[in-house]
């Protein structure tokens, strides 16, 4: 395989040679047989190599200060089933909408994986080339719409990059964040990340890679009002779920700062570009910036394998160079913090189910149950699609003492089966390592990520109630200004081990703003039961009762989910809301389950070009609303409910424009349930594309010559009212 980097020293100790494609510089290259000394960089472009400092640039662009690195293509002659598909552990039905998928809802960095097309321009990779048309994800030959197989692809792509960063308080979504979150403008910003486009680019920006990204370009603010994506090359890569994934993770862990993890072979002066692993079965490691394509388990790396070439401690620079961390921990990690284990009493036993993540090297997850005699049957598994943990579980009995510990040598999940007696027992869950890191194992240096454990035991009949019970399921809220009341946390989950009642709860924003803030419960009695709710505004807490303590856990959790948010003000103090939730049995209360609560508004972007007479609409995929109004010369544009006009903070109400006879209409709205109102405005062309979502467009009084609207998923209408059309084309509208 033909190596597609070479590096300052190779190129610029030779004034003569010229950076050409990647392909043919690495057969020149191979012949000089000289080892690299400094950090490796792509020529993307042809251009002569003048400087160190330039080596390696896009033509044009050294005083940028970011270089291109590309990711190794896939050889497909050697990646054969059995040594590379990774198969997902836990079969998931696919969700309705695969373009709405996040990782970390209310994260303010995203990994936004962009699988439905792009046009780049306006940015450093278009130095050579006015724009690169990068083509949908597509597996059978019709980029135009995505069948179920490239669904459950894009499924299962997500969730495999949204595992591998599942450590750090990031969200890996498939749902398009405005521009302008992707771009870290300084001066008070908080939210930005990167764009990862899969599909085939023309013309490629990589030629002969498997993708290719800009290091250092995570919320990369170039200056020219467009996002700077990475690339993960459809020519290169293909389309298989797996290859997708780990150029991905690879791409997006070079915006975040990091380098490639090859080999310097102590007995060669050969240096590889891309480390592809060691070990066999399902325990063949590879680091994520090496090529991690043939084996199942791809990790972060500091170089701890046998000459590295990269040293760098990934973890750290992942957490402390991009405005995020690691995730707060899930669950205590120590045994006198554990919490009663999840699950639902059956009849005589208990199943056992929850998730968790291990965030860090040192973190273990400790969790409580109390058995009765019989066998105790726990499975843990990584994942869901695949995993980096490699998982121990421990089981200890009430004094602390190891009963047994499930660790299997040629796997990465881990399944005990133990014969108790009646009480109390707890059970680890942690990241191990294997063998060693000079031969064919690895250490635990970056054995994190998720888990799901499910199980069973006997139900002890001699303690009752002694349990506190568990809160779980994570879910946080935006709430657009000046919206209805909105549910919190739709997805909050109450189990406890030995009682089937609970007497009472409470919901409470830990910094509230009395004048502004309400917490509010629609009580319903046939699903709640006997549960009365009542509100504090001077601290914030909605409490919840149950007379007698006869509520049921069902029908707590049913209010839990139907507790909502709502503000009182038209201009709000939008900093984050926190919301503590929690509940009592009469004897224990639970865990505190924390849920977020943002608060903006949604934006419309509109633009008017005077000299095409064209009007251009892009929504930023939420639930917008929008006026459009032709009086005299005036075109206004104004936004409704939470909906502003613009991007960002520099969004407003409304925006004028001063209009000819004539005014195009180019509309792009690409989710969300959308309502557009057009009047009094005469138009030779006007076109709108609804994407997502149920939307509306309403014309009155208006004279339009040419009308083009595709309404995408959903149930779409168009109304008119005294207005004439002279020609009209529709597209999945009524």
């Amino acid at each position: 395989m033909f190596m597609n980097h070479i590096t300052r020293s190779d190129v610029c100790s030779r004034s003569a040679l010229r950076c050409v494609f990647a392909t043919i510089v690495a057969i020149t290259l191979s012949t000089l047989g000289s080892p690299c000394q400094t950090e490796s960089r792509i020529c993307l472009t042809e251009h002569h190599c003048r400087s160190q400092t330039q080596c390696g640039m896009l033509a044009g662009s050294a005083s940028l200060g970011k270089h291109a690195c590309a990711s190794a293509p896939v050889d497909f002659n050697r990646a054969t089933a059995s040594r590379h598909l990774a198969a997902p552990r836990i079969a998931a039905p696919v969700p309705a909408n695969v373009f709405q998928l996040h990782s970390r809802p209310g994260a303010t960095k995203v990994i936004y994986l962009d699988f439905d097309g792009q046009v780049t321009r306006s940015t450093p990779w278009n130095q050579s080339t006015a724009t690169i048309t990068t083509t949908a994800y597509d597996v059978d030959s019709n980029p135009s719409s995505f069948s179920s197989t490239e669904l459950a692809n894009i499924y299962e792509i997500w969730q495999r990059v949204a595992e591998c960063y599942s450590p750090f308080d990031v969200d890996v979504t498939t749902q398009a964040p405005a521009v302008a979150d992707l771009i870290n403008t300084g001066s008070g910003d908080t939210k930005w990340g990167i764009r990862v486009l899969f599909g085939v680019s023309t013309p490629s920006p990589a030629p002969n890679s498997g993708g290719v990204a800009y290091v250092g370009g995570f919320g990369w603010n170039y200056g020219k009002g467009a996002d700077v994506p990475c690339f993960v090359l459809q020519d290169g890569v293909g389309t298989v779920p797996k290859y997708n994934a780990d150029a991905a993770v690879h791409e997006a862990g070079h915006t975040l700062g990091l380098s490639h993890d090859g080999l310097y072979p102590a007995n060669s002066s050969k240096h590889v570009e891309y480390y592809e692993g060691q070990g066999t079965g399902k325990v063949a490691w590879a680091p994520h910036l090496g090529a991690g394509y043939y084996v199942p388990l791809v990790q972060w790396s500091k170089g701890e394998y046998a000459n590295a070439s990269n040293t760098e401690d990934d973890l750290n620079i992942i957490a402390t160079q991009n405005g995020f961390g690691v995730r707060v921990d899930d669950f205590a990690s120590a045994q006198s913090a554990a919490v009663q284990i999840p699950g639902a009493t059956g009849s005589g036993t208990y199943q056992i189910s929850v998730s968790g993540v291990i965030e860090t090297r040192a973190d273990t997850d400790w969790f409580k149950l109390t058995a009765g005699a019989g066998t105790l049957t726990v499975n843990a598994v990584g994942g869901p699609a695949n995993s980096m943990l490699d998982i121990q579980l421990s089981l200890y009995d009430a004094n602390g003492s190891l009963v047994t510990t499930a660790n299997p040598p040629d796997d990465i999940v881990a399944s005990l089966s133990q014969t108790v007696t009646s009480g109390v027992y707890y059970l680890k869950v942690e990241g191990v390592a294997l063998g060693s890191p000079l031969t064919t194992g690895y250490t635990d240096y970056s054995s994190l990520g998720q888990y799901t454990i499910s199980g069973s035991y006997s139900t002890s009949s001699t303690l009752t109630n002694t349990n506190a019970p568990i809160l779980s399921g994570t879910g946080d809220l935006f709430y657009p200004v000046k919206s209805a009341p909105l549910a919190i946390n739709p997805n909050i989950k109450i189990t406890d081990s030995d009682s089937t009642t609970m007497a009472n709860a409470s919901v409470k924003i830990q910094t509230p703003v009395p004048s502004q803030d309400v917490l509010s419960l629609a009580v319903n009695s046939q699903t709640m039961g006997n549960i009365v709710a009542s509100y504090d505004s001077s601290t914030g807490t909605l409490s919840l009762t149950s007379a007698g303590a006869t509520a049921t856990l069902a029908q707590f959790q049913t209010a839990f989910r139907a507790v909502a948010y709502s503000n009182s003000s038209a201009s709000p103090t939008t900093t984050p809301r926190k919301v503590n939730f929690i509940v009592s049995d009469g004897t224990k209360a639970s865990n505190v389950l924390v849920s977020t609560v943002s608060i903006g508004n949604y934006h419309v972007a509109a633009t008017y070009n005077a000299s095409t007479k064209t009007l251009t609409l892009t929504d930023d995929a939420n639930d917008n609303a929008i006026a459009i109004t032709l009086r005299g010369s005036q075109l206004t544009i104004q936004g409704a409910g939470a909906t502003l006009i613009g991007t960002g903070a520099s969004a407003v109400q409304s925006v004028s424009f001063t209009v000819g006879s004539d005014v195009k209409v180019v509309g792009t709205f690409t989710g969300g349930n959308d309502q557009i109102s057009i009047s009094g405005l005469r138009s030779s062309s006007m076109a709108f594309s609804l994407g997502d979502g149920n939307d509306g467009l309403s014309l009155t009084l208006c004279n339009i010559t040419k009308l083009t609207v595709d309404g995408g998923a959903g149930t779409d209408t168009v109304t008119t009212s005294g207005t004439v059309i002279t020609s009209k084309t529709y597209t999945a509208v009524p």
